[in-house]
């Protein structure tokens, strides 16, 4: 009976093996022409035996027009509490500032504190941000979704509220120094956050 077991067991490692080895070029007819394998010739002793050589696959060409976005993680807005991953903006700014493609993601969230998550990416030449406020359950169903915007410049002003000194951080598409901090928001001008200045 032990006998039986154990030559059950063989036959079923030896079929097991078998079938993960490599596969004749006759019995594999599904190999692409472009692709073709060449055969050495072993050494004859009465016989004739090829064996396909191992073949690397072709590398996908890459896409000349990808643009390689450095992630430069997250930045976390709320509304009471302290901002999280500023050190992520400042590099941000930094690998943006000589003009390598950089991304962050900007979580904010409403009044009610629904999420708005917004992707502001540079591709070396302008700037998008991606808004998503599909989770904004207090907003008309009209002005729920994804909204993309493009933008020539990320710029830095300063505006004084109730006393304090705040820096702005904004987008713009108007002419370099034309945006300062009493700018309002509009087609050509996007506050994205503004930090009060330490004295």
């Amino acid at each position: 009976m032990k006998r039986t077991k154990l030559l059950f067991i063989f036959c079923l490692l030896l079929a097991g093996l078998t079938a993960c080895g490599p596969k004749d070029t006759a019995e594999n007819p599904s190999t692409p022409p472009d692709q073709s394998q060449s055969t050495t010739d072993s050494q004859t002793t009465g016989d004739s035996q090829s064996t396909p050589s191992t073949s690397q696959p072709t590398e996908i060409p890459e896409d000349p027009n990808a643009i390689d976005f450095f992630d430069c993680g997250v930045l976390d807005l709320p509304n009471s509490g302290e901002t999280t991953g500023r050190e992520n903006f400042e590099e941000f700014l930094n690998v943006t500032g000589v003009g390598k493609s950089a991304t962050i993601q900007i979580k904010q969230s409403t009044t009610e504190g629904d999420p708005i998550v917004s992707t502001l990416s540079y591709d070396g030449t302008a700037y998008t941000l991606k808004v998503d406020n599909t989770a904004d359950k207090f907003a008309a169903e009209s002005d729920r979704g994804v909204k993309e915007t493009s933008w020539k410049r990320l710029v830095i002003t300063e505006t004084t509220q109730n006393d304090t000194l705040y820096q702005v951080f904004r987008l713009t598409n108007l002419d370099e120094g034309a945006v300062t901090g009493e700018t309002p928001d509009g087609d050509d001008v996007c506050t994205l956050f503004q930090e009060p200045l330490e004295d």
